[in-house]
């Protein structure tokens, strides 16, 4: 593939994926047509379907690249840092870069786990989460804790989840590095500790 046909296919996909998101907005994921994608984006469909079989494949390849992101950042997350940050008061770094990853990718994630997105995205996500990160994670590391570790690995994903959807739900007001901060004095510390702190 020359250089030239490399730059006009990721041209393609920056417009159409821009179109993706227009019309999720406007209209819902299920109710977009090929048509509907292809005159957005100003493109023909014959230059569509030489990349994407349907709209729904378009969605797919979108989201496996996303998910390839998150797998480069959160394949360097070791639980026992987080704590070690926490105590010194510092945002965890590998947290600060997935949350700049979802940051730079805002209006696709924005509008796929909206109202009018893919509803079994969130699921997707939590499930990611839970199979890439900690049972990765934890599979590294001796554990015997109190608690099963199946039912820690849903904490952690749950609370980590919660944190970043209740972020795009609040607008993103908050820099990546102060959610990032958030995020790891609550697992650094736990909430009940947070609640009862004074000060």
């Amino acid at each position: 593939m020359t250089e030239k046909t490399d730059r006009r296919k990721t041209r393609t996909k920056q417009l159409l994926q821009k179109a993706l998101i227009e019309l999720i907005e406007e209209k819902g994921i299920h109710a977009i047509t090929v048509s509907d994608l292809s005159e957005r984006a100003g493109i023909n469909r014959g230059t569509f379907y030489l990349h994407y079989r349907d709209t729904a494949d378009f969605l797919e390849q979108l989201k496996a690249e996303m998910f390839d992101g998150l797998t480069r950042e959160l394949g360097k997350v070791n639980p026992l840092e987080v704590a070690a940050y926490a105590e010194k008061g510092q945002a965890y770094p590998v947290s600060v870069r997935i949350l700049e990853f979802f940051e730079r990718h805002a209006d696709f994630f924005r509008v796929i786990l909206g109202p009018n997105g893919d509803i079994t995205f969130p699921l997707q996500i939590r499930e990611f989460m839970k199979e890439r990160l900690f049972q990765e994670v934890f599979s590294r590391l001796t554990y015997d804790g109190p608690v099963p570790r199946d039912y820690l690995i849903a904490a952690i994903t749950s609370a980590n989840f919660g944190i970043l959807m209740h972020w795009f739900e609040t607008g993103r007001k908050l820099p990546p590095a102060e959610v990032a901060m958030i995020i790891t004095r609550i697992l650094g510390q736990g909430p009940l500790f947070l609640i009862n702190e004074k000060g």
